[in-house]
């Protein structure tokens, strides 16, 4: 009777973990949409046919031969052998695996250390969404991994002696060791662990001396990988780069971009308040405020920050429950908070799925990808020392028509494999077109391809007078020097535009109303094609559109080609039509037929602007010719019954 009654509670005590799982899946197993992993699978492959480290930046042409420190050289191997095997959806299954693994295993040292199940799930599922933005493609996902199984190591020294603590010392460096490999997150390890032996001084538990031992092993073992004491400089880059080149995932957090950490590292406080200061254990307080430390300088120890003190939060909550419980036995009886934090986990993990708003699916996500930007320069032959941007040189390098070893890139996400003076040119906003242009001929940069046009300030440093913009299309833009080996595509591609960038407003096109001395393109065409694009801008007819096609028509004749001449006269005249303007629309229509216009469109509008300005045989005639060509139509008994009225049949 007991173990009956028993059961229902077991199942939901369980409940609360299986609802953490199903939302880290749920926030994992998405589109792969990280631009890291490109690189990180052309370097693994690399890796596999060479069989060691190359050591240099083969990848750019910019800078071969600067040294090249690849700190997660393991999870590239591992990253390419799933790739090779499954495509993308085997490296989203394996990345959310080791996030699975990750909360599992941290549910698991928060029931250890006395929580219970419903506040483990709840402070676990809070720290998923503080690091939802992490669960990514990425090597620091074992770093995840590794830093629970690091507080798992710190609780085990805490109590073990003797031959058990050397055991679980020797584990330890041999997993830091392992995970050197994988990420250079690593280096948390021997700090975390410094931390938690001040902690054990402060608690006098006699643990102090097990964990800094320890954690003299751990510094050891973060060393032992192929660049060695090389870890050190990638380490010291990522202080130092922060004030050369702005990248956001080095940037302190702020209330706008990440209130949920600002609202996690609240309720952290705010429980350490409530359950006293004399319940804080240091040895495993000590390393959570130095993760916090860390989060506060870079946005990027957030997610550890906030996994590393879930557990700390989880039975603080759970201390907070009792008395609550104590206080209110029926409205917090056992089964109500499990209830309610289960459904609440379910609900977010199921609500994105319901609503739609989850892409579905696992793998490539192309949303962000220039891939018809890219078409473009392959079918062209621009990939030769062609500009690009940091993302999307990690997908040029693997793209399969034209990525390494066929071609190299500009610049791609590997930071440490460029010079401090490369990064300080890229993250300066204050660049001059002269000196973007000097850069540029410095590299024999020839052609670019830029994305993210609307908010990318280097759209607007490539001056017209030496580089051409021949595709603008979505969010990407091309722009190629003017040398004689591009004067043909220039000439049948050119758009007559420049770019202006401001903070407030970002990229703003701006049309070209004299072409530059060195392009190909005839002034009528220039004309012509900037008619195309001031239309596009406006959205309409607007005056300085009708200007500038009035402009390529006024050229001499033959300037334009016929069937050019001939669209843009039937357009012209159309629009004319349409304002009222017969007298000046007729002409136009003339124009566009004697140049080969067959359009039934036209025919009419003439037929139409004859009859407005009273030619009344000329308008029957007219009407007669699109009879002749509209078939049986509506079209033909309405024109029918024009020509009868006007020649009062």
């Amino acid at each position: 009777m007991v173990r009956i009654a028993l059961k229902p509670v077991r199942i939901l005590r369980v409940a609360p973990l299986i609802a953490l799982l199903a939302l880290v899946a749920e926030l994992s197993l998405r589109p792969m949409a990280e631009s890291d992993l490109f690189f990180r699978i052309k370097a693994g492959q690399e890796i596999l046919t060479e069989h060691g480290l190359p050591g240099r930046n083969l990848y750019s042409f910019t800078y071969p031969d600067y040294p090249d420190v690849d700190a997660a050289w393991l999870f590239e191997v591992g990253a390419a052998a799933l790739h090779g095997r499954g495509g993308f959806p085997a490296v989203v299954i394996a990345k959310s695996a080791v996030l699975l693994a990750t909360f599992a295993l941290a549910f698991w040292l928060c029931r250890r250390r006395g929580a219970g199940p419903a506040a483990a799930a709840f402070a676990l599922a809070a720290a998923a969404f503080v690091g939802r933005e992490r669960f990514v493609e990425r090597p620091h996902i074992f770093s995840l991994l590794g830093e629970v199984c690091l507080l798992l190591a710190i609780d085990r020294l805490t109590v073990a002696t003797g031959k058990r603590a050397a055991y679980v010392a020797v584990a330890l460096c041999a997993g830091v060791a392992l995970w050197a490999n994988l990420h250079a997150g690593a280096f948390m390890a021997p700090l975390l662990l410094i931390c938690a032996a001040l902690g054990a001084l402060l608690d006098r538990n006699g643990a102090g001396g097990r964990i800094g031992l320890a954690a003299v092993g751990a510094a050891a073992a973060v060393f032992v990988t192929p660049i060695g004491f090389g870890l050190l400089r990638y380490l010291r880059l990522h202080l130092s780069l922060p004030v050369l080149h702005p990248v956001d995932e080095f940037r302190a957090p702020s209330w706008l971009s990440d209130p949920a950490f600002f609202v996690v590292g609240a309720a952290f406080i705010a429980s350490l308040i409530a359950v006293g200061r004399r319940r804080i254990v240091w040895t495993t307080a000590l390393p959570v405020l130095a993760a916090v430390l860390l989060a506060a300088r870079s946005v990027r120890f957030a997610a550890d920050a906030a996994l590393i003190a879930a557990p700390l939060l989880a039975v603080n909550l759970t201390l907070l429950g009792e008395r609550v419980r104590a206080r209110w036995p029926e409205l917090a009886a056992t089964p109500i908070p499990l209830l309610g934090v289960t459904a609440l986990l379910a609900g977010m993990a199921g609500g994105p799925r319901v609503a739609g708003h989850n892409p579905g699916g696992i793998g490539l996500d192309t949303r962000e990808l220039p891939l018809a930007a890219i078409a473009f320069v392959n079918a062209n032959g621009l990939r030769d020392r062609m500009y690009n941007d940091f993302e999307i040189g990690s997908y040029l390098l693997f793209e399969p028509e034209g990525g390494y070893p066929r071609h190299r890139v500009f610049v791609d996400p590997r930071l440490p494999a460029y010079p401090p003076a490369f990064h300080r040119l890229l993250g300066r906003g204050d660049v001059s077109r002269a000196e973007w242009s000097a850069a540029m001929d410095g590299f024999g940069v020839d052609t670019a391809l830029l994305a993210y046009a609307g908010i990318n300030r280097r759209v607007a440093w490539w001056d017209p007078q030496l580089y051409a913009l021949v595709f603008r299309e979505a969010d990407a833009r091309v722009f190629v020097r003017r040398l004689p080996r591009f004067a043909p595509l220039i000439a049948s591609r050119e758009i007559p535009a420049t770019f202006a960038f401001t903070l407030q407003e970002g990229t703003a096109t701006l049309p070209l109303d004299v072409r530059p001395a060195a392009s190909p393109v005839p002034d009528c065409e220039w004309q012509r094609r900037l008619g195309d694009l001031m239309f596009e801008l406006d959205g309409a007819p607007s005056a300085r559109a009708l200007a500038a096609y009035n402009r390529a028509l006024a050229a001499p004749a033959g300037c334009l080609r016929a069937s050019d001449e001939a669209k843009l006269a039937a357009w012209l005249g159309a629009v004319a039509l349409g304002a009222g303007r017969a007298a000046e629309a007729l002409p136009l229509l003339d124009r566009a037929l004697a140049h080969g216009d067959a359009e039934l469109t036209t025919f009419t509008n003439r037929a139409v602007a004859l009859e407005v300005l009273g030619r009344t045989r000329d308008a029957a005639a007219a009407w007669d010719a699109v009879i002749a060509r509209a078939g049986e139509s509506d079209l033909t008994a309405h024109a029918r019954s024009r020509r009868a009225r006007l020649l009062g049949e």
